[in-house]
């Protein structure tokens, strides 16, 4: 797979991770209509990674408000109702899927 697949591949990844359809799909299908070989799962996995950093990336000063807020109590900081109540949502949701992978193994 050469350099220009591999920004094609990211660019409609970049596209369609935001869309209600499978941005998977379209690293799977893509290829194949092509008629590109495969690009193997270490493409797939980066192509992922790089929608999460940009997501991170942008979100920076609303991940770090609600980090802050979440741990605010404790250092008695100044913070955020809102955001610390959507810290700790956040951690309770995350408590199902940590058991299931831990019990699932």
């Amino acid at each position: 797979m050469d350099l220009m697949q591999i920004i094609i591949l990211s660019v409609i990844q970049g596209i369609t991770e935001f869309l209600p359809i499978s941005s998977s799909a379209h690293l799977i299908l893509l290829p194949q209509l092509m008629n590109w070989k495969d690009q193997g799962l270490a493409i797939d996995v980066a192509a992922h990674l790089g929608s999460l950093f940009a997501v991170i990336f942008y979100f920076r000063k609303d991940f770090r408000s609600i980090l802050v807020s979440g741990f605010a109590p404790v250092f008695k900081l100044n913070y955020v109702e809102e955001n610390f109540r959507l810290f700790w949502f956040i951690v309770l949701a995350s408590l199902p899927v940590l058991i299931a992978g831990f019990l699932f193994r």
